[in-house]
Parts: structure tokens; C-alpha cells; sequence
């Protein structure tokens, strides 16, 4: 008789809690890209009975960049299929895994992200929320996640502000409370802002959830790593109907969900993973974070509010420069502007993140990461800023062609 192979005792287990873990995660995972592909899927091939109401129509907006109307509620796929998914893994989760799946309060961090998502559903439909009402909802999903989660920022991550900050004694018990807030509803409004081409949002989550659920596992923290790859899964099914071709868009409240999953893993991770630098989570967000405060630069620059709608972000100065070239060429791009403009785009933005992942407890890696990033933005969307566009160019940016 043929004896199997030995294993150390410890490496055993650890072997057979790995294939265990394999074993419970995927078909979780594979339910959550279903749902969500076959929930999108329906909104697709029924959109003439509900496009009057879903329908993002191309001339709605300055940072509109579609051809065609087209229904933009995607999220409701991705939050169905996000909460089937999270529902199956921990049904299916043994004992140890549903202890690590409670501590981070998934019931908590739920009830934080539901009145943000209707919201966003909300304007979806009727497109006409306040600026000022998304940002005092964000602020309270924040704030939901902070008491019902203990979803915290203790810190920035700057030693002397840091000391400063925390060594006022009423301001050292709110700064949590506020850093986490600005943290959460940040977070939201900048992966709203980058839900501007085919594919972009959804790319980018990709990117970021990925590390997010690699770095995660390499310290041993399955909780946060699977409701990462849960999220994954989830986006993927949307995205098969959003790249390269738009015929489904996330919409507010897809984006918002986005935002706010991606808020409340990075914020989990580096507090409950103290030898992670705070850096780590500014720098695998650093392209949404950047364009926003960039756009709101550029906003109060021209006498404009810095929550003002245009279209002169990186994503919409690439694809215009991608027209112009093909204007001048005769030659179409290869996947057509809006889908070519939309990972080049995610090219630029996954360097940082993918780059982090290998960085997550250097802080000064990460803050000379970060300052390269925000330096690079800006010279790459100066070089896109040509003065001279075509008239077909010219409509990725004028506020008033579109």
C-alpha cells in the first residue's frame, strides 16, 4: 500500500483549513456573480418597460458620455447580489469562520450602507437629489458604521498631527468620529465621481477590492478578505454587461455601495491591523481621491462650487484626446473612445494599487508613492488639456455640447 504524503502537524491544519475555506467560499462567490450578472442581466432585456424612469439619457448632463439612453440602476444587481453572496457564506461558514465573519458586524455595516443605497436609487430615478442631502446621508452612513460596525480612523497617519490632535482632550474623543465620517462619505463621492466611462468604476473596484482581499488574507484576516472577494464577484457580474459596450450603468446608488464597501474594508483592515500603515488605505484609493479633490481645485479656481458637475476629469480629457487623435487619423481606437479612454484610465489608476499591495506596513513608501501619484495625475492631465479639440472631441468636455 502507497502511503500519502506527510505534513508537519501545523502545516496539516493549516492545509486543511485552507482547502476547507476554499471549499465554503466558492460557491458563496459564484452565487454573488450569478445574481448580480442574472439580476443586470433582466434589467437589460427589459428596459423598454422601465427605461422612462431608469433611463440615463446622454444630453441629462455635462459628464455624460454615452451615445444612447440607457437604464442606470445597476447597483440594484449589485446589492442583490452582494447581500446573496455575504447571505450563502455565512450560512455555509463552520463555527471558527462565523465567529471571524461576526466580529466585523456585517449586520451593522449593512445597516449603514442601506439608507445611502436608497438614496442614491432615489436620485437614480428622479435625478433630482441635493448635493447637500447625498453628503448628509453619506455622513450618517459613516456614522452608522462607526457606532453599529466599530468602524474607526483613530489616526491620519502624521505623527505630529496625530500627537497634536489626540493630546486635546475633547477634540481627542471626536476626532475618531469625524476622521471616520470625512473617511466614509470621501470615499463615496469619489468613486461617484469616477463612474464616468464603460467599465471605469467597475475596473477600478476590481483593482482595489482585489488588493484589499490579498493583503487581507496575508494577515490572516478572512472576514474582511472574503466580504472583499464577495464584492469582487458581485461587481464582475455587473461588469460583463458595462464593458466594453454600456448596456447597464451602476448608477448613484451602485457607486455609493461601491464607495462605501471599499470605505468600511480599508478602514477594518489598518484598524484592526495595526502594523498596516494608514498610508496603505490613502494609497489603494488614491486615484478617486485625488481626481475628486482635483476637480474641486479646479472647480473653485473658475469661481465654481467644488461640487459643481463637469466634464474635465482625467477619464473625459482622455477620451476626448482619444477622438480628436482618431479625427485626425481617420482611424477608429481600438474598443471604441469611450471603452479605450476607460482602461487607459484604469491602467493609470491600478499602478498605485497594485503597487501597495506590496507596500502595506512602509509608511514612507506609501507617502512617496502617494505624492508620486498626485504628481503624475497632474502632469498627465495637463498633457491632455490640448487647446485645440474637434468638434466631436470637444463634446467629451463642453458643458453645454454633449
Amino acid at each position: 500500500m502507497t502511503e500519502g504524503p506527510r505534513f508537519p502537524a501545523g502545516q496539516s491544519t493549516t492545509l486543511l483549513h485552507s482547502m476547507h475555506l476554499h471549499s465554503v467560499s466558492f460557491m458563496p462567490l459564484l452565487l454573488a456573480f450569478g445574481a448580480t450578472a442574472l439580476i443586470a442581466g433582466l434589467l437589460v432585456h427589459t428596459r423598454d418597460w422601465h427605461l422612462h424612469l431608469t433611463g440615463d439619457h446622454p444630453e441629462a448632463g455635462p459628464q455624460k458620455i454615452h451615445t444612447e439612453a440607457t437604464p442606470r440602476i445597476g447597483g440594484v444587481a449589485v446589492l442583490a447580489g452582494l447581500l446573496a453572496g455575504l447571505a450563502a457564506l455565512y450560512l455555509a461558514a463552520p463555527a471558527a469562520l462565523r465567529i471571524q465573519l461576526d466580529a466585523i458586524h456585517p449586520g451593522g455595516l449593512v445597516a449603514g450602507l442601506l439608507p445611502l443605497f436608497a438614496l442614491g436609487l432615489v436620485e437614480d430615478i428622479r435625478k433630482s437629489v441635493s448635493v447637500r442631502l447625498r453628503l448628509g446621508v453619506a455622513v450618517i452612513a459613516g456614522a452608522l458604521a462607526y457606532g453599529l460596525a466599530g468602524v474607526r480612523v483613530p489616526a491620519l497617519g502624521l505623527p505630529v498631527i496625530d500627537d497634536l490632535i489626540l493630546g486635546l482632550p475633547l477634540i481627542s474623543l471626536m476626532a475618531p468620529l469625524l476622521f471616520t465620517l470625512l473617511a466614509v462619505a470621501g470615499m463615496v463621492h469619489a468613486m461617484n465621481i469616477v463612474d464616468g466611462l464603460n467599465g471605469l468604476l467597475a475596473g477600478i473596484t476590481l483593482l482595489i477590492l482585489g488588493v484589499l482581499a490579498a493583503v487581507s488574507a496575508s494577515f490572516q484576516e478572512t472576514a474582511l478578505m472574503l466580504l472583499a472577494l464577495t464584492g469582487m464577484a458581485a461587481t464582475a457580474g455587473f461588469a460583463v454587461f458595462n464593458f466594453p459596450r454600456g448596456r447597464l450603468f451602476c448608477g448613484d446608488a451602485g457607486a455609493y455601495l461601491i464607495g462605501y464597501l471599499i470605505a468600511v474594508i480599508v478602514i477594518l483592515l489598518v484598524q484592526r491591523q495595526p502594523a498596516i500603515s494608514p498610508w496603505f488605505a490613502l494609497a489603494v484609493v488614491i486615484h478617486p481621491v485625488t481626481e475628486t479633490l482635483y476637480s474641486a481645485w479646479r472647480r473653485l479656481r473658475q469661481g465654481l462650487s467644488p461640487t459643481h458637475p463637469d466634464a474635465r476629469h482625467m477619464h473625459s480629457l482622455w477620451a476626448a484626446n482619444l477622438q480628436q487623435r482618431s479625427d485626425e487619423t481617420g482611424r477608429p481606437v481600438w474598443l471604441g473612445v469611450n471603452a479605450g479612454a476607460s482602461w487607459r484610465t484604469q491602467a493609470m489608476a491600478g499602478l498605485p494599487v497594485l503597487l501597495a499591495a506590496s507596500l502595506p506596513t512602509r509608511a514612507l513608501a506609501l507617502q512617496c508613492l502617494c505624492v508620486a501619484y498626485v504628481v503624475a495625475f497632474i502632469a498627465i492631465v495637463r498633457l491632455l488639456e490640448r487647446p485645440v479639440y474637434s468638434v466631436a472631441a470637444s463634446a467629451f468636455l463642453s458643458d453645454d455640447i454633449r
